[in-house]
């Protein structure tokens, strides 16, 4: 008696089991005992069991004499390993699930380019049309992006025949295997420039300045991008070109900032001013507004200007403009202003009543 073990065992299938399960039985044990991926010290024979054992029962034939007579069969048929097994290709299916390689010499895609514009304030709250110039990869004007020098053309690579790719053969305990690699000669182009183009030195590529006018849409926040379909570099042998990445940079305003859809500036008052109220011109994005300064105001306290922001990108409307209140406290005071001020402030409760908040939690208060 065999003491060869039993080769449904050995795949862990049943006697009644059909090709599919056979197969997906196989391909399971195959990712999992191959000699690259397990690192048990009998993982080359087990592995080699596993494929003659899968040789035999994929077979029909082979596998009713196996059934009939099991390993001792008249002339003992079995036992062929892996050279019996009919090839690489199922080997390859189990582990890279088969697939088909791309064309040898085909246009490759090309790069994305990118470009930084800085804006104007205001350009950036109600949006711009503005020229934008950079370089990308185009073909080359003198050899058409072919590469070869005026008067020539390339020619057809000879260690791959012009398809660029190798097949060098190699033997294990296998059996052997047929490695295709890309051609080193052509790069996997399948023609060499012999003479090369003085233009582009044989890459078929040449780096030209661009100008694309550009609307920058409202609302737009400082250091997003723009993206251009298809206006980035080209790619070789033809390939379609990338896209343009755009980034907007935005120049500080003297008096205004961005905060999201918001604007916030700003306004100084005095004393009086903020004990009594005031009417003030302020800067808006819309330019001057009249600005009525409440009787009794704090320090640090925001005005709202509503629909005074920038315009929302996604959406409808704009957003606020938040005027903060400061209060200029004098540091040198005439006679007179110094006489006022101890009348008034015999008047006057004393101490502060903060709330037992910060200055900062009173701003963020403002917002709720």
């Amino acid at each position: 008696m065999s003491a060869k073990p039993d080769y449904y065992d050995v795949l862990g299938v049943d006697r009644t089991a059909g090709p599919d399960e056979i197969r997906k039985a196989y391909r399971d044990l195959a990712r999992r005992h191959h000699p690259d991926v397990s690192r048990e010290p009998d993982a080359t024979e087990r592995f080699q069991l596993i494929n003659e054992a899968y040789a035999v029962l994929r077979d029909d034939e082979k596998r009713a004499t196996y059934d009939r007579f099991g390993h001792d069969g008249p002339g003992s048929p079995f036992g062929a390993g892996f050279d019996d097994f009919g090839g690489i290709g199922d080997v390859f299916d189990a582990f890279f699930g088969g697939g088909r390689r791309s064309r040898p010499g085909a246009a490759q895609p090309g790069t994305d380019a990118r470009v930084q514009v800085e804006l104007e304030f205001l350009e950036s709250v109600f949006g711009v049309e503005t020229d934008v110039e950079y370089q990308r990869l185009e073909p080359c004007g003198t050899c058409a992006g072919n590469g070869a020098a005026p008067g020539t053309r390339p020619s057809t690579c000879r260690p791959c025949r012009g398809t660029g790719q190798v097949q060098r053969a190699q033997r294990s305990i296998f059996g052997q295997f047929v490695n295709v690699t890309t051609c080193d000669t052509c790069g996997g182009a399948g023609q060499v420039v012999e003479s090369k183009c003085p233009t582009c030195t044989g890459v078929g590529l040449e780096r030209v300045s661009v100008n694309r006018t550009v609307r920058v849409p409202a609302g737009l926040q400082p250091g997003t991008e723009l993206r251009l379909t298809g206006e980035g570099n080209h790619g070789p042998r033809g390939g379609s070109p990338g896209d343009l990445y755009i980034g907007i940079g935005v120049k500080p305003h003297p008096v205004l900032e961005r905060d999201g859809d918001n604007i916030l500036s700003n306004v100084v008052i005095n004393v009086a001013e903020a004990a009594l109220g005031a009417s003030l011109e302020v800067e808006t994005a819309d330019g001057l507004k009249s600005v009525k300064i409440p009787p009794g105001i704090q320090a640090g306290t925001p005005i709202p200007l509503r629909g005074k922001g920038a315009p929302r990108l996604r959406g409808s409307g704009r957003g606020d403009h938040f005027l903060f209140v400061h209060v200029a406290t004098p540091t040198k005071l005439n006679r007179k202003q110094r006489d006022l001020l101890e009348q008034l402030r015999e008047t006057l409760p004393g101490g502060s009543d903060t709330g037992g908040r910060s200055f900062a939690e009173k701003i963020r208060a403002a917002f709720r």
